[in-house]
């Protein structure tokens, strides 16, 4: 055989290489828990041991950022695009929108969602199978109720799941997908786990020892179990031979619900979710796969929702949506590299609770709030700047009173005169 063939051949096995050989993902997003409800990220409270695990041989960043809450974060994580794009409403993700379940299709992957869906309503809404998603077991999915915890109510592949009060919503999720694992572990997969941890109410769990505990008391006790779902999962895929070829994705979708109060080193923190505060947005972010992400990497780079689309890209060589993306890949940064580093992040909120627009809320019935930030500052769409460490952001600062807030404040007025000034789908109704 001349060399030429030779090289054609070779070309040849190249394309057409096992799916086996390619790497699989698994991206699980908890509901309502900031970073520091994580042992991992400092706190002496809440233990999850783990994800610290997976964050000790993995990856860990310290500067990741969702939205203030649920249904802007499923979107921008879904899609690799800003809300000012694609936001159309609470509940609501557009029909038109491409997600990564779209894009991991397309690639070959077998793809699944199980957890929370809450993305069907208004007319602009979609559901699982038009989504991207071969196989779905949803709460919050047409023709389920409101019991998500004992005696859920869930949705599966069209069918609703006979349950009794002493089955539990976060077991069924984990056992679906510890079964979608094994039935295709010959093939490339895409996993999402939008859990239902540890959203409100707050029932005891399975494994809680106290009776008469307190909504904090079973916060806590769910956040341990959101761990052990967690370590269910990765438990399944060295059953099934996957370990080293699945990267394990764990973020959450908005800060911690604002009826809990709860210790952080010498604090006593009060949830804000729904706040367009550091408290409302900022998430834990693991990433971890043997072989692939060394040990031990931690990342003070900026990382967006947005970025986790492009990111699943790399990884995977996925083809990018054909449409506008505002994300950027941090998979080098995950295996110990320089990569891309974001200067800054650009988000666009419209609340759902009012309340949270009151300081910096403008535009359509003066709710519209609109931000930029780096690891240390953060300006709003009306000018107000302030150090990210303020975190309840009492004490704006002035032009002119010092340099670096003043350089921060160019680059940050930069990004924000970058985007565009009117968002592309709200439906906000009148207020």
């Amino acid at each position: 055989m001349n060399c030429f063939y030779l090289f054609l051949l070779l070309i040849l096995i190249v394309l057409n290489a096992p799916a086996k050989d390619r790497l699989n993902v698994i991206l699980i997003m908890a509901d309502d828990s900031h970073a520091d409800n994580y042992s991992g990220y400092g706190s002496k409270f809440f233990s999850t041991p783990r994800l610290d695990e997976l964050a000790r041989t993995g990856a860990k960043f310290n500067h990741c950022y969702s939205t203030p809450v649920c249904t802007s974060s499923r979107v921008k994580i879904m899609t690799g695009r800003y809300g000012i794009r694609n936001y159309v409403q609470f509940g609501t993700l557009d029909k038109d929108e491409i997600t990564f379940g779209h894009m991991m299709q397309k690639a070959g992957y077998v793809t699944a969602i199980a957890g929370k869906w809450q993305l069907h309503g208004g007319d602009r809404g979609t559901l699982a199978p038009a989504s991207g998603f071969d196989t779905y077991c949803l709460w919050n999915y047409p023709g389920t109720e409101r019991s998500r915890y004992w005696n859920p109510s869930l949705m599966c592949d069209g069918k609703l799941l006979k349950t009794t009060e002493k089955d539990y919503g976060p077991d069924i999720l984990t056992d679906y997908l510890i079964e979608f694992i094994s039935k295709n572990k010959t093939k490339p997969f895409f996993a999402y786990y939008p859990m239902l941890l540890v959203h409100s109410p707050f029932p005891k769990t399975p494994d809680s020892k106290n009776e008469k505990g307190s909504s904090l008391d079973n916060f806590r006790d769910m956040t341990l179990y959101a761990d052990k779902c967690v370590g269910r999962i990765v438990d399944a895929l060295k059953k099934n031979g996957l370990r080293k070829k699945t990267v394990i994705i764990y973020t959450t979708d908005n800060g911690t619900h604002r009826a809990l109060t709860y210790p952080y080193g010498s604090e006593e923190r009060k949830g804000e979710k729904a706040y367009a505060t550091d408290g409302g947005t900022h998430a834990p972010l693991i990433v971890n796969c043997p072989g692939q992400v060394p040990e031990g990497v931690v990342s003070d780079d900026l990382v967006d929702f947005s970025d986790l689309l492009p990111t699943i890209a790399d990884l995977t060589g996925a083809d990018l949506p054909n449409v506008k993306l505002d994300g950027r890949s941090f998979w080098p940064q995950c295996r110990g590299k320089k990569g891309n580093p974001r200067e800054w992040i650009y988000q666009y909120y419209y609340p759902k609770y009012k309340a949270a627009a009151a300081k910096h809320g403008q535009g359509v019935n003066k709710n519209e709030i609109v931000w930029a930030q780096n690891q240390k500052f953060k300006l709003y769409g009306d000018g107000t700047l302030y150090t990210v460490k303020d975190r309840h952001e009492n004490s704006p600062l002035k032009n002119g009173e010092n340099s670096a807030a003043d350089q921060a404040r160019k680059l940050l007025q930069a990004a924000i005169d970058s985007m565009p000034k009117k968002a592309a789908k709200l439906s906000a109704g009148k207020k």
